[in-house]
C-alpha cells in the first residue's frame, strides 16, 4: 500500500479570495503577457498566499501554439514581471520555448512545494536567466526569500530608457 500523502502549498487565486490589493498593486489579470518582445499569453489570476498576505505568482494562460499543451496554464514568480502600466501588458524574461514545455500546468488547488521547486528550477536557472552565479539548492524554509518573489518589483511601472 503507497501511503505517500501529497501537501499542497497553501496559496488561493484572488479572484474566489478575499484578498484585496492594496494602494499601488495594480489589478493585471486579463493583461497580455510578453516574454522578451514576444506575447506568450494574458493573465489569468493571481495566487497569493493568506498566511503571509501577499501575492506569489501571476497565473499565466498561455496563448495558443506557445507551446504543445493546449488550454495550459502555467505560474510565474511575482518578483519575475514588470508592468507596464501604459500599454496594460506584463513583461517577463526571455523565456526560451524550452521552458515554457517544462513548466508544470497549474491547476487550482494543486500547487505543491515539488511544484514550486520545479518551477523555480525551470526558470531560475543561471543559464536561463543569468541572474545567479550558480545553482543552489532549494531551502524550503527560505523559499520566498528568493528574488523571484520579491514583491517591490510587482507594483513598479516599466521604464522605458
Amino acid at each position: 500500500m503507497n501511503n505517500h500523502q501529497i501537501i499542497y502549498s497553501n496559496l488561493q487565486e484572488l479572484s474566489i479570495s478575499n484578498y484585496t490589493l492594496t494602494a499601488g498593486e495594480a489589478d493585471i489579470t486579463g493583461w497580455p503577457v510578453k516574454s522578451g518582445e514576444n506575447r506568450i499569453g494574458k493573465v489569468h489570476d493571481l495566487l497569493f498566499d493568506p498566511e503571509a498576505d501577499t501575492v506569489r505568482y501571476a497565473i499565466v494562460a498561455l496563448d495558443e501554439g506557445t507551446t504543445t499543451v493546449e488550454d495550459k496554464k502555467i505560474l510565474i514568480p511575482i518578483g519575475l514581471v514588470e508592468l507596464d502600466t501604459s500599454e496594460k501588458e506584463i513583461i517577463t524574461p526571455d523565456f526560451h520555448q524550452e521552458q515554457l514545455e517544462a513548466m508544470p500546468r497549474y491547476i487550482i488547488g494543486e500547487v505543491t512545494p515539488e511544484m514550486e521547486d520545479h518551477i523555480r528550477m525551470v526558470i531560475g536557472s543561471p543559464a536561463a536567466l543569468k541572474l545567479e552565479e550558480e545553482t543552489v539548492e532549494i531551502d524550503r524554509q527560505n523559499f520566498y526569500r528568493h528574488h523571484h518573489f520579491d514583491k517591490n518589483i510587482f507594483p513598479q511601472e516599466r521604464r522605458d530608457s
